[in-house]
């Protein structure tokens, strides 16, 4: 392969090569952790927003619905539901982070706007059929946007019951939240079943794009630099050892045709100088010796 290429090609080709094949092994595990970065980023941020709905939720639960009911005897929805709540909260964090998108996707909601899609009940009914899972999560294209999301199941509570149990339950809260959403959907909940999810979309446009700029980092750091850094490579190679053997190749070239009986410049204590420490050495052998083989065709004569 190298047979006919000069010492200085051949050390070229060499250091491509391997330089190559390094800098494609580095650029795919710099393209792998960038993915998992990308994803780890992705699932960071949605669930800090899945995070805060699952607080307000449970602050509105244990501790604003009891004591409002405390207080009085009306149904107040903005206090005691916490879907009611945490879409409400939602919605004022979309006026400062309007790519989240939050929603509480349900099997049998009262109010119809959270009717799960075809996608979303098929997540639920994994979690349904497999109570040990806490999360799912991947990509999917919604109103031709991509997004990454997170779900996590909603089980229903005993005191749930209250607004989505019996329709014909007597008590106020039940009859007020009848009056409201009707009879005829978001009742029949049973305690301890999964009836939807917790769902925060995240679009990938953002992150991607700070993707795209690290990997062109990345890239650059990758090949461009190696580039440069083989330039300078060659450049003392060529200075420390392709030079001072090519002089010595032409050095000896002139001694060989009578040109020359100067001594090489020996500089140094590596490989090429004990090199030039013995050409030095031959070349006295063989003037001498050509010495002695001229005198001695002088004294034929």
């Amino acid at each position: 392969m190298f047979k006919n290429l000069s010492l200085k090609m051949k050390f070229t080709a060499i250091m491509l090569i391997v330089g190559f094949a390094a800098n494609i092994t580095v650029a795919i595990g710099a393209f792998y952790y960038i993915q998992r970065f990308r994803k780890n980023e992705l699932i960071h941020e949605a669930n800090i927003m899945l995070f805060a709905e699952k607080s307000v939720r449970g602050y509105t639960a244990g501790e604003l619905r009891p004591a409002v009911m405390k207080s009085t005897n009306k149904f107040i929805i903005q206090a005691e539901s916490a879907t009611f709540v945490s879409l409400g909260v939602a919605r004022l964090i979309n006026k400062f982070l309007p790519h989240y998108v939050y929603s509480e996707p349900t099997l049998n909601p009262l109010n119809l706007k959270s009717k799960a899609n075809k996608f979303q009940e098929t997540i639920i009914a994994k979690f349904r059929a497999d109570r040990s899972l806490k999360s799912i999560s991947g990509y999917h294209t919604f109103n031709n946007i991509s997004y990454f999301y997170v779900m996590k199941p909603v089980v229903a509570k005993q005191e749930c019951m209250a607004c989505h149990g019996n329709p014909d339950n007597k008590s106020s809260i039940t009859q007020i939240i009848a009056r409201r959403y009707g009879r005829t959907h978001g009742w029949g909940w049973k305690a301890g079943t999964v009836v939807g999810a917790l769902n925060i979309l995240v679009p990938t446009k953002y992150i991607d794009q700070a993707a795209l700029k690290n990997s062109i980092i990345i890239m650059a750091a990758i090949f461009v630099l190696p580039f440069f850094a083989l330039i300078i490579a060659l450049f003392f190679i060529n200075k420390a050892i392709i030079k001072p053997i090519h002089d010595m190749t032409k050095l000896a070239e002139d001694v060989s045709v009578g040109k020359s009986n100067e001594d090489f410049k020996v500089e140094g204590n590596d490989e090429i100088s004990a090199l030039a420490k013995s050409f030095n050495r031959l070349k006295k052998s063989y003037l001498k010796a050509v010495q002695l083989l001229t005198e001695k065709n002088k004294k034929d004569k």
